[in-house]
């Protein structure tokens, strides 16, 4: 006998419809917020990050990446959380990050599983970071322009990778 009408039972169609309303309720647990953030160089970016830690970085004012490093991404490979010019598929280098500033932890990219970053001394920062080289070269280059190749730089950028261990910032850099 050939039975007409649904392919499945009244079951099967409670799950699938209760596996459809959690697949579309899904991308809001992910909370993702919007923030504004600024660095060292004076540049702005609009932000769409989750609780993952990931973010979406879109720079609306200050001056242009360089041509040969126009993505962008967030670093806190020490204590300090940065923005960094990187070619397409690279890795941020620290010559190329610049600090994220901040007056209160909204203006921080969050940390993994929180609602906001951490703000101190007016810079965004890890917690759980270490200071480290990449540290000491965001503060050294801060205010100077964006790379480190520019004759005010260089010398500050080679200070700041002999920070010593551990890591402490040269004095002529801003201190964090």
């Amino acid at each position: 006998m050939i039975k007409k009408g649904l392919p499945f039972d009244s079951r099967s169609l409670r799950w699938v419809s209760a596996l459809l309303v959690t697949s579309a309720l899904l991308p809001a647990c992910r909370r993702i917020s919007q923030r504004t953030l600024k660095d060292t160089e004076g540049r702005t970016f609009e932000a769409e990050c989750d609780r993952n830690g990931t973010c979406k970085l879109k720079q609306v004012s200050g001056p242009d990446a360089p041509a040969d490093k126009p993505t962008l991404a967030l670093s806190s490979e020490a204590r300090l959380v940065g923005i960094c010019n990187t070619s397409e598929g690279g890795t941020p280098a620290p010559g190329d990050c610049r600090a994220i500033e901040c007056a209160t932890d909204a203006d921080c990219p969050p940390a993994l599983g929180e609602k906001d970053g951490t703000c101190v001394n007016h810079l965004c920062i890890s917690p759980t970071g270490e200071q480290g080289v990449p540290d000491a070269v965001m503060m050294c280059l801060a205010g100077t322009g964006l790379g480190r190749t520019k004759p005010n730089q260089v010398g500050l950028y080679a200070m700041a990778l002999n920070c010593g261990t551990p890591c402490v910032v040269p004095k002529p850099c801003r201190q964090p």
